[in-house]
């Protein structure tokens, strides 16, 4: 089994580069997406008289999120690995590229690099929208370029090291319960928008999670930029100093070693929560930025795959000759 999650998590590895997030409805993160956008209008429109009502909605959103995803994954786990390794190897594999959101943010923040550097406006905003899904008709391009290295810089830890943490540890499964309790915090918890007690469950839950593969990732980050001929020292210099001073600890880990190695600032948060600046307060992201944030994440992926690998057939060897 091992090795059986091993070549999985390969497969979803290649999938998720070939073929990215894709927009069929089909697509295991689409339709989980859906279920958690009608659990956060149905709970939260139910539970919304008082203070009370609104800490049980946040719990009730958390249980029902969490409970019918881990019990289907493991009913597909098992019932495929039953049939054949061949087709369990295959399922997993499926859940670990859908636990993965790598390829497609990274290829949409370089396009908005390209616009900027042709200062196309309008491709800009259209690609920022794409990325993120706010509205920019009204940012200027020093903004989308600011809000696209911040963007980046926290989905380091949320959208590539924390699922491969989790898929290292328990496989697909793993990866698709953590993106799961991520996607619940980014639809129903405090990063998408809620500061009432209905959001703050969905968040403890990511916080939780997220806690060790954000530092992980930020230790990534910083030796990736030591090979990329980027000032590490001062990327460990400005990531010691700030990457508790945001109120999203997870996304301040990464973004403060970004802004340490980049020599910018970045404004680090929840919505509709006062932002903290992480890194130079003078100093803004420029276009060539976004690149090097793209190269941060490859590195920080390439050394979370290699970790698995090596722990991964090490036991395998280690089980073998016991």
């Amino acid at each position: 089994m091992l090795m059986n999650t091993l070549c999985a998590i390969a497969l979803g590895f290649v999938l998720e580069y070939a073929l990215g997030d894709i927009p069929l409805g089909v697509y295991p993160l689409n339709l989980l997406e859906k279920y958690l956008s009608f659990l956060d209008r149905w709970i939260k429109n139910a539970y919304a008289d008082s203070r009370e009502a609104r800490n049980a909605a946040g719990g009730m959103f958390e249980f029902l999120a969490i409970t019918p995803v881990l019990v289907l994954n493991l009913c597909l786990f098992y019932i495929t690995y039953s049939v054949s390794d061949i087709l369990g190897i295959l399922v997993e594999g499926i859940m670990c590229w859908s636990a993965l959101s790598i390829s497609t943010p990274r290829d949409t923040a370089a396009r908005i690099m390209h616009a900027a550097k042709a200062n196309d406006i309008k491709a800009a905003r259209d690609y920022f929208e794409d990325l993120t899904g706010m509205d920019a008709s009204e940012l200027e391009m020093t903004e989308i370029v600011r809000c696209t290295v911040e963007q980046m810089s926290a989905n380091i830890t949320d959208y590539a090291v924390a699922p491969l943490f989790w898929m290292g540890l328990f496989g697909g499964v793993g990866g698709m319960m953590y993106r799961c309790i991520n996607l619940a915090d980014r639809i129903g918890g405090r990063l998408g928008g809620y500061e009432d007690n209905s959001g703050r469950i969905p968040s403890a839950f990511n916080r939780f999670v997220s806690f060790i593969p954000a530092r992980i990732a930020a230790r990534f980050c910083l030796r990736d930029g030591g090979i990329l001929c980027l000032d590490a020292d001062r990327g460990s210099q400005i990531h010691r100093a700030f990457r508790n001073d945001s109120q999203n600890r997870t996304a301040s880990q990464t973004q403060a070693a970004c802004a340490g190695l980049l020599g910018i600032s970045i404004d680090s948060g929840y919505p509709n929560a006062a932002a903290m600046v992480l890194g130079e307060e003078d100093s803004q992201p420029e276009p060539t930025g976004i690149y090097w944030v793209n190269q941060l994440t490859a590195g920080a992926v390439i050394f979370s795959l290699l970790i698995i690998a090596l722990i991964r057939v090490g036991l395998f060897v280690l089980f073998m000759y016991l």
